[in-house]
């Protein structure tokens, strides 16, 4: 762990180490200067150094706003191949996603892939969209979208250079040793009546039931209404496509209170039905720790493991001085693993409802968990 005032917990290595195959850093929207960056290329030669801006940092049972927490990772077998894409927006999203998708998908042996993008400019479903088709059959996705917290203004994503917006860095894992488990809970509940979004663009929804939606938003919220943007992580909204269909969360980020219109992490077509939801923390915290036991199935036995835990800031929002009990829970349940993470403005896993090959879907209010290790 780093901070400007203290520097490392643990000192940086005295010559370089080229066992070193990865190097995961998360920290404040305002990174480091370059020369901390250059400074962990000189210990880590040969490995890729990914950055992503979080709303909180996970290390271990405990969140921590104030320090920059690295992790290196070895493989003994497997190997890791970067693609990175800039420029990313809400409308070039999907093709960006397929771009990244068709490159990935001439790497031989790809077994799993792990996706880091900024969390305010991308339609990260769209981008699923794009890039799940691509994948060859039986590669699974997870990761996230990169945060500055209940601020939704602005958030940073590297990798082996500073960190900047509209970045979108997949990780492709490869080779038969890796064992890789996931899951995704949330633990809210339904409130209030359906509504038809009557008009919507990608992510920006303008009417429900033919009123403005903000207006409608703002009647549910009541004295929460007045901390909007930020309040509506506290009500995320749950959108179907038919009546009864399965429900994607979808966490609002931004508000434009001239057009009445609310801007959401992910896209809300025209037609869909939504409601609202809220929760409580022991709903939240046993969310975590389900989603710690679905990761945790496919663990390889004995083995040394890395877990990566991405949760919303939404959860966090509402969980408050609570927020380490549902680390700590992922935590208890991984025993030996190095537990590292980040909060963020969206989890990207596979579904988790039994389906073995289910492609990877853009989660709000979740805790994700993606368990690494090697047979």
């Amino acid at each position: 762990m780093w901070t400007l005032a203290a520097g490392w917990s643990v000192p940086l290595p005295a010559g370089p180490d080229t066992s070193v195959q990865l190097v995961l850093s998360f920290g404040p929207v305002e990174p480091p200067d370059s020369e901390w960056f250059s400074a962990i290329a000189e210990c880590f030669p040969a490995a890729q150094h990914l950055y992503a801006s979080g709303g909180g940092q996970i290390a271990n049972g405990a969140v921590d706003d104030a320090h920059t927490v690295v992790t290196t990772v070895s493989f003994d077998h497997a190997t890791l191949v970067p693609v990175v894409r800039d420029g990313v927006t809400v409308e070039n999203s999907r093709a960006i996603g397929a771009d990244i998708g068709a490159e990935l998908t001439r790497i031989a042996g790809l077994r799993h892939v792990l996706i880091f993008a900024e969390g305010i400019s991308i339609n990260a479903a769209g981008f699923l969209d794009g890039l799940n088709p691509m994948l060859p059959p039986g590669v699974k996705v997870s990761g996230g979208l990169a945060s500055n917290g209940i601020l939704l203004t602005r958030s940073v994503i590297g990798l082996n250079d500073t960190p900047t917006t509209g970045r979108a860095v997949a990780l492709g894992l490869v080779g038969e040793s890796l064992v890789i488990g996931t899951g995704s809970v949330g633990g809210w509940d339904l409130f209030g009546p359906d509504r038809i979004v009557t008009r919507s663009t990608v992510a920006e929804v303008f009417e429900l039931d033919g009123e403005r939606a903000l207006d409608v938003y703002s009647r549910y919220l009541g004295e929460f209404a007045k901390e909007l943007p930020g309040s509506g992580l506290l009500f995320p909204l749950a959108v179907r496509s038919y009546k009864d269909g399965p429900i994607s969360v979808r966490t609002l980020v931004g508000i434009n209170e001239a057009e009445g219109s609310m801007r959401f992490a992910g896209d809300i077509p025209t037609g869909s039905i939504v409601r609202l939801m809220r929760t409580t923390t022991d709903k939240l915290i046993d969310g975590a720790a389900q989603a710690a036991e679905l990761a945790h199935d496919g663990l390889a036995e004995g083995s040394s493991a890395l877990t990566l835990c991405i949760s919303c800031i939404g959860r966090r929002a509402v969980m408050r001085s609570r927020v380490e009990e549902e680390i700590e829970e992922v935590a208890r349940l991984s025993g030996a693993s190095t537990v590292v993470g980040f909060y963020s403005n969206g989890e990207i896993a596979p579904p988790s409802d039994g389906r073995e090959f289910a492609a990877a879907v853009l989660h709000n209010q979740t805790m994700t968990v993606t368990t690494i290790s090697e047979r």
